[in-house]
């Protein structure tokens, strides 16, 4: 099994310019070849190849754990939120800031406060 980075950058690679994939020029054939050598070396990324790949993938945790999870709360449909039990919002928000460390971008770091803010917002609220 390959890393996330790895197939972002195989992906990228296969992208013609207009990146919709339609171009499927190869130009990352060594990667491929790495990718289905299991024993293969430790691969070296771009720097801005692998930040790219590490914020797509934060966008994916948020996505599943904090977006996804309000919409459910919102709904009445899904479980409910307990901080205490559920530390995988935590993570999320960890996450997020270390993101905005990384990336600087406001909306990391928004997004992990209202995480937390919630988080104790509901601790508070919970009976034990």
């Amino acid at each position: 099994m390959s890393s996330s980075a790895v197939d972002f950058v195989t992906e990228q690679g296969r992208c013609g310019d207009d990146g919709n994939g339609a171009g499927e020029t190869v130009k990352n054939g060594e990667l491929d070849h790495l990718l289905s050598e299991p024993s293969a070396p430790t691969i070296s990324l771009p720097t801005e190849s692998f930040l790219r790949a590490a914020t797509l993938l934060k966008n994916q945790v948020v996505e599943a754990t904090w977006k996804g999870g309000v919409e459910a709360l919102a709904s009445g449909s899904g479980p409910v939120l307990d901080p205490t039990v559920y530390t995988g919002l935590l993570g999320t928000a960890f996450t997020c800031l270390k993101s905005y460390e990384v990336t600087r971008n406001h909306q990391d770091l928004l997004t992990c406060a209202e995480i937390i803010d919630t988080c104790a917002n509901v601790a508070r609220a919970t009976t034990r």
